[in-house]
């Protein structure tokens, strides 16, 4: 039959239109969607559970007592940038103030998991610059107890349970968001000081420790500690120096604890043994000297100074090897110097851990004396054993060396003289 030309081609046109229109109605008109990306591991759980109350081993604890407190913090929305800034104050170990190796560690493994888990948090250096930008900000802190699931610290020795605890603060609104506890093996722990705090001479009971251990110990809700705020901006310094020493770039450590003496809150020990070290290990003997004595200045002003003195086993003899006692002639004459003129008498107090003596404030005392004679009837001095450790692990080595020093302890003079 013929076919007219014009109708066959109109009629081929309104068939590949219907077709189109059913393509397009099935999706299939298009180029196919990208499948979704896949989501981010994990998405934050506001009702995550806390972390158990039996001890684990350091790892699993650590996993655990993130989880917790980045999951369940209570958190305003992000900047603009849609993620929250977050800094880590290093954590400490409660007892002494001291970075240890345990608690690098934890730090370390906190900062892998906000990476590796958390997309919605930019994890950024300790520093001035962000601090500028007001993060959310990590305190935590290690302590021993005697069992898992309890709050309270134990002085015993050997201890077999450690209670790691965090918070986060937000520091644009100045409160708590969040704070979990967990509990770990005792062998998982080390104790070690990290070189810096190995190697400071001195020790007391810082201010400004004392504040970072009460913003640790804030509920979800609470200011954060009006004195740890005020010195922040010292304490990232510090934190500069630390790690410039530890890296072996004294230069670079030195002038961090610069920074940090001239602002608020910097008029701490860790910033003067920081200064003394770092002139120390540029071989800056003058200005060692000088930074020594206003570590013993401060202490003495502040009621406590405790000088880590390593003795030989057994004896109230110093140490042999120059590396290690090489200074200790001219603390001994700063500690003398220090003392001297000012209006008290000084209770010396011999520590030693289980298996040490308890006659070395004596032996310290009589070098008091003879460098300076005057000292003879203001000075006493006293050996406690191991009966008031800090560390308590009993290991006779770097771990525990705050467990041997000798406390210098100002007192009224009126009984004595």
């Amino acid at each position: 039959m013929p076919t007219d030309a014009s109708s066959v081609a109109a009629a081929a046109r309104s068939l590949g239109a219907a077709l189109c229109g059913l393509l397009l109605l099935a999706g299939c008109g298009t180029t196919p969607a990208a499948p979704p990306a896949p989501e981010a591991l994990p998405m934050r759980v506001s009702d995550a559970p806390k972390p158990p109350r039996t001890a684990q081993p350091l790892d699993e604890a650590v996993l655990s007592l993130t989880v917790a407190l980045l999951d369940r913090a209570r958190l305003e929305p992000p900047g603009p940038s849609g993620r929250h800034d977050l800094v880590v104050d290093p954590l400490i170990d409660r007892a002494t103030g001291q970075q240890t190796a345990v608690t690098r560690g934890m730090e370390q493994r906190i900062g892998t998991l906000v990476r590796e888990r958390y997309p919605a948090f930019n994890l950024r250096p300790f520093g001035t610059a962000a601090l500028d930008d007001q993060p959310l900000i990590l305190l935590g802190a290690i302590t021993p107890v005697a069992e898992a699931g309890v709050i309270p610290a134990s002085e015993a020795p050997f201890p077999q349970v450690y209670r790691i605890w965090a918070v986060l603060g937000d520091l644009r609104t100045g409160r708590i968001v969040s704070h979990e506890t967990a509990w770990v093996r005792g062998p998982d722990v080390d104790m070690t000081p990290t070189a810096f705090f190995r190697d400071s001479p001195a020790w007391n009971r810082e201010p400004l420790t004392a504040a970072y251990l009460r913003t640790c110990a804030g509920d979800p809700g609470e200011a954060i500690d009006p004195a740890y705020l005020r010195a922040l901006r010292a304490q990232a310094h510090a934190a500069d120096g630390v790690r410039a020493y530890e890296a072996g770039n004294p230069a670079a450590a030195l002038a961090a604890y610069e920074a940090a003496s001239a602002l608020p809150g910097g008029d701490q020990l860790r910033v003067r043994n920081g200064l003394y070290l770092a002139n120390k290990a540029l071989g800056r003997d003058g200005e060692a000297e000088a930074a020594f004595g206003a570590v013993v200045a401060q202490g003495l002003d502040r009621g406590e100074l405790a000088v880590k003195f390593l003795f030989r086993p057994g004896t109230t003899a110093f140490w042999a090897d120059p590396a290690i006692s090489g200074d200790y002639p001219m603390w001994l004459r700063q500690i003398a110097r220090q003392t001297e003129p000012r209006p008290f008498c000084l209770a010396l107090t011999g520590h030693a851990s289980p298996t040490g003596p308890a006659a070395r404030a004596e032996a310290v005392r009589g070098r008091l004396v003879a460098e300076r004679p005057a000292l003879r009837p203001r000075t006493v001095a006293e050996g406690v054993g191991a009966s008031q450790p800090l560390i308590g692990t009993g290991t006779d080595d770097a771990t525990d060396a705050l467990d041997r020093r000798v406390s210098f302890a100002p007192e009224a003079c009126a009984a004595r003289l």
